[in-house]
């Protein structure tokens, strides 16, 4: 007998209009065999032929020898652990359907695809998550989704890129060792600063006890050498107990004796484990090339802080005021400035300012040897016919003086009193080229010869001694004393601005400036670094903000 093959003549179409048909009989709910039971009670009619096609497992769970095939043969509901909106969506995916779910029905659906045997709805549902996936989400898989590991590892991806606000999303302290240990160890971790994740291992430890003893191990996660030398020394001096302790300091004392070892460290020899940090110096926590944030368009010098406010003098001999984030300056002594007697300076950089806690301005005026005050809208004399020098008011209202680079003098009434005779200092002492008087009357001179800095306190000796001092190409300018004793110089030949510690001769480079830029002075204030800077080409430049790693606390 003959015989002919039936061929469809476009078998794809034939086997999706099958679908859509079976699709319109589920949602009028005809030749339904098969009811499951959401765990809220909700009912939802299906076809077993379409339900095993789709699983294996439901086709052995409904036409096998289980308890479900024999409910089903007496019209008796499965129950699936799931909820109402979630078994919806399983059924609308299952009959040619493209349901869309937030992230809690996400993850229902994605445990019941890998019990049911649909690798097809998985991978949809990671792949429209992962579209979508932000560091909350991400976190809320890590936490409740058992399993789907590729799926754990995109999320923790996520979370790496953005653990700075992920750390402080209440839930982080329920990330698991693991878990933590996994994201801590990625290059790619999104920081600002490495103080943030020592900050997180701690506050991750705080949500249970029995986390202490994993100190140790989260240590090794922490890149100390990336961590500023200020806020090393603070952990260094930090009161803790038990051994959190003693395992702490161990990595902080390793991490400055490899410090103490480099006599200078710069950019060049740091290499931080975190690709975000690759160009990053230690000492500022940002790019040792930053621009900064320009506060002033025009460069000063003798930049002193009061109240709020920076005074500086310009290049011109106008002595200017502003608040930072302001847009302007305003003249407090020159053309324009309400002074009565004695209003302005002939141009020129060779004058020297201080303030007094009261609020009086001093200058010196070099070239027509006079100490010049301005205070209340008046400018007056207060001293001719003197050596002038580099001034500088303590926070107890004492005016120092350098005369002649090498003696430093204080304003006692209307005479200057030596404080510092050339006797006192080093033999191969030339002149000193700055000075800084901290609260406790501690003198710093800038040895402009030895490139070196010499500390002198007057209250127990009279003997200099080096606290700081840059290779013989160095060209030091200028420098501020914090209250914690770092020393901050600006170095005008080889463009940078370097650090002091207490206990370190060597510095740290803090910025590095590009091109034809050179630093002339700084000031430090808070948290901020400002420096006033020049470009040699231009012959102007202006005073840029930087801000300083905030003071690290794991309280």
């Amino acid at each position: 007998m003959a015989s002919a093959q039936l061929e469809h003549s476009n078998l794809v179409q034939h086997q999706v209009g099958l679908m859509e048909q079976f699709r319109e009989f589920w949602m009028e709910n005809h030749l339904c065999d098969v009811v499951l039971k959401s765990n809220d009670g909700a009912e939802h009619s299906a076809h077993a032929a379409v339900l095993s096609a789709a699983s294996t497992f439901f086709k052995k769970l409904l036409g096998g020898s289980f308890v479900e095939a024999n409910q089903v043969q007496r019209g008796q509901p499965v129950e699936i652990t799931a909820s109402n909106a979630a078994v919806s969506a399983l059924l609308d995916y299952i009959y040619g359907g493209q349901p869309e779910v937030n992230l809690d029905v996400g993850l229902e659906l994605l445990r019941l695809a890998e019990a049911y045997g649909l690798p097809k709805l998985a991978g949809a549902i990671e792949t429209g998550f992962r579209l979508s996936l932000d560091s909350n989400s991400a976190l809320q898989v890590l936490l409740e989704a058992p399993g789907l590991y590729a799926f754990k590892a995109a999320c923790e991806e996520k979370v790496a890129a953005d653990f700075e606000a992920c750390s402080q999303h209440p839930k982080f302290g329920e990330l698991s060792a693991s878990q933590l240990t996994r994201i801590l160890k990625r290059e790619d971790l999104g920081v600002s600063r490495e103080e943030t994740v020592l900050k997180t291992i701690f506050q991750w430890l705080r949500v249970s006890q029995d986390r202490n003893g994993l100190l140790g191990m989260l240590l090794q996660l922490v890149d100390f050498q990336s961590i500023s030398v200020e806020n090393l020394l603070r952990l260094g001096r930090m009161k803790q107990s038990g051994p959190n302790a003693d395992e702490l300091h161990r990595e902080v004392d390793e991490a400055l004796r490899i410090r103490q070892r480099k006599r200078t460290q710069s950019p060049q020899n740091f290499q931080p484990k975190r690709r975000c940090l690759r160009h990053w110096t230690p000492d500022l926590g940002a790019s040792s090339e930053a621009l900064g944030r320009e506060v002033l368009p025009r460069p000063c010098f003798s930049l002193r802080w009061h109240e709020g406010s920076i005074y500086a003098m310009d290049f011109d001999g106008n002595i200017l005021c502003w608040k930072p984030g302001d847009s302007s300056a305003r003249r407090v002594v020159g053309e324009g400035a309400r002074v009565n007697g004695i209003n302005g300076l002939e141009r020129g950089p060779e004058f020297s300012m201080a303030i007094s806690p009261t609020g009086e301005i001093f200058v010196s005026d070099y070239d027509n040897r006079r100490l010049l005050s301005f205070h209340n809208g008046s400018g007056r004399i207060v001293l001719g016919d003197v050596n002038c020098g580099r001034l500088f008011c303590s926070q107890s209202g004492a005016l120092y003086m350098l005369g002649n680079g090498e003696v430093v003098q204080k304003l006692v009434g209307s005479t200057l009193q030596t404080v510092i005779g050339r006797e006192s200092l080093p033999a191969d002492f030339c002149w000193a080229i700055d000075m800084f008087v901290t609260k406790e009357e501690v003198i710093y001179l800038l040895d402009y010869e030895e490139n070196r800095i010499l500390r002198i306190n007057p209250a127990e000796s009279l003997k200099a001694v080096v606290v700081g001092q840059t290779e013989h190409d160095s060209n030091l300018q200028n420098l501020f004393v914090t209250e914690g004793g770092t020393i901050y110089v600006s170095d005008w030949a080889i463009q940078k601005v370097l650090a002091f510690r207490p206990g370190y001769t060597g510095s740290t480079e803090v910025l590095h400036f590009p091109g034809t830029w050179h630093p002339n002075e700084v000031l430090v204030q808070g948290r901020s670094l400002f420096v006033s800077i020049e470009d040699d080409d231009q012959g102007v430049k202006g005073i840029y903000e930087y801000v300083l790693p905030p003071e690290l606390n794991l309280e």
